[in-house]
């Protein structure tokens, strides 16, 4: 009964370990997407324009004044002048 028991324990922290090394690896995966720009407002701003930031009722939306003086919607200039 006492094998068994210690068996049963080893088993269960060799199990554990495992997770906690699992956990971290996935933990330091995640921590490399934050800080990472938005590739529109990047965009927008490569062109030479000027980017606000205006908060709307479903959130917020960058709106982009180019040099020429047209203002679009981030998203929309960087699909527009990238199409699939």
């Amino acid at each position: 009964m006492n094998e068994k028991l210690v068996l049963g324990m080893t088993a269960v922290v060799i199990i554990l370990t495992a997770c906690e090394s699992l956990s971290n690896k996935m933990a330091g995966r995640s921590s490399h997407n934050i800080g990472m720009a938005n590739p529109a407002s990047q965009y927008c701003i490569s062109q030479g324009g000027q980017l606000k930031i205006e908060k709307t009722k479903d959130g917020e939306q960058g709106i982009c004044t180019l040099k020429n003086g047209e203002v679009i919607e981030e998203w929309a200039l960087f699909h527009r002048d990238h199409p699939k």
